[in-house]
């Protein structure tokens, strides 16, 4: 019997100044399996919410009163608080492409490889606090990309090293950023004091198109590379089968050549993602590209695009909407596949099985 090459999936756009009943309703959908997820290792395996929330308040003061808001929303329980407040989560190895790129106007383009079974899908628009903020969602309380009002953009990708340790999972870093960072010089401050659990490539631009490429991994120091161009692999890294079965420095490579001829305009360059090296569609395992985004602080608009589709979004132009989408492996998905908000997350994710 032929598998299966076709995994339907919806992306939603929604809008909340405050997580309120829609980001409730959210959570209450994706919260069975995230919990299984969060304790596929065992509880013990996980900090306590007293050592969660002690961290929270170190390194990241200002965001309390948001994570006290979700936690009242998730109900209150010792899991869902502890989940959210994503300190020294289980790991995961993501994919992803990254790139500035300056020509008619400055665009910071990524792409996120990954998969299908582990993705909310979930684009925001809120106002938390000062700033308003576009996003795409990830574990309830972080993002995995997004831009301000103020014309601050941000995004990573994974760092590519086997080593995690003690600190926050990148993705409330990124919402940490967007909220309380205007501009590329005042994140790499903040950055500065977030200690992370693994290693992450950190892109910035901002509307004064000042870019930064920030590295980070558990227990180090930030490095600021200023690079332009960010893929699955940093300046020391060494893990050379992941390197090779991802295509980290052929991605980079061919980037970098893009990025340094400037035949393109900005909204050219970005469909430069939809084309191979940058484009992968092995989804079944863990590396298919579930979306691209372009961000572009000078004009504050920001772009959701697949092959087929593309939503654009400005602060005063964002309307909820639904995107139905088939990911499609031509190698095909397991017989016994599910999707996110059903996998039995107590065994092994078809996560980057290679």
């Amino acid at each position: 019997m032929s598998l299966a090459t076709h995994m339907d999936f919806t992306f939603r756009a929604f809008a909340e100044d405050s997580p309120g009943a829609t980001w409730q309703q959210h959570f209450k959908t994706l919260w069975p399996a995230y919990r299984r997820w969060f304790l596929r290792y065992g509880e013990a395996d996980r900090p306590t919410y007293h050592e969660s929330v002690q961290a929270l308040k170190r390194h990241m003061p200002e965001f309390e009163p948001i994570y006290e808001t979700m936690v009242d929303l998730a109900g209150g329980g010792d899991h869902a608080a502890r989940f959210l407040a994503q300190y020294c989560p289980p790991p995961l190895f993501r994919g992803c492409s990254q790139a500035v790129y300056h020509a008619d106007e400055a665009v910071m383009v990524r792409s996120y490889d990954y998969s299908p079974y582990v993705f909310d899908g979930l684009v925001m628009r809120s106002k938390f606090g000062q700033r308003q903020v576009i996003a795409m969602l990830d574990c309830m309380s972080g993002v995995l990309d997004g831009i301000n009002d103020d014309g601050l953009a941000v995004s990573m990708s994974f760092g590519g090293r086997e080593e995690f340790g003690e600190g926050f999972g990148v993705t409330i870093l990124l919402r940490y950023l967007l909220e309380f960072a205007g501009n590329v010089k005042e994140a790499c401050e903040l950055i500065r004091r977030v200690p992370v659990q693994g290693a992450y490539n950190i892109m910035l631009l901002d509307r004064e198109a000042k870019f930064e490429t920030v590295e980070i991994d558990a227990g180090r120091t930030p490095n600021f590379v200023g690079s332009r161009v960010a893929t699955n692999h940093q300046a020391d890294s060494s893990w050379p089968l992941y390197e090779e079965k991802v295509f980290t420095h052929a991605r980079f490579q061919h980037l970098h050549n893009v990025t340094a001829d400037r035949e393109h305009s900005a909204h050219a360059f970005s469909r430069e993602f939809l084309q191979f090296p940058l484009y992968q569609d092995r989804f079944a395992r863990g590396f298919g590209t579930l979306y691209n985004s372009a961000f572009y602080p000078q004009r504050n608009t920001c772009e959701y695009f697949w092959p087929h589709n593309n939503w654009e979004f400005n602060f005063q132009n964002f309307s909820a909407r639904d995107y139905h989408i088939a990911f499609v492996d031509p190698d095909g998905y397991p017989a016994k596949s599910q999707a996110y908000g059903e996998v039995y997350t107590s065994q092994p994710i078809p996560v980057l099985q290679f």
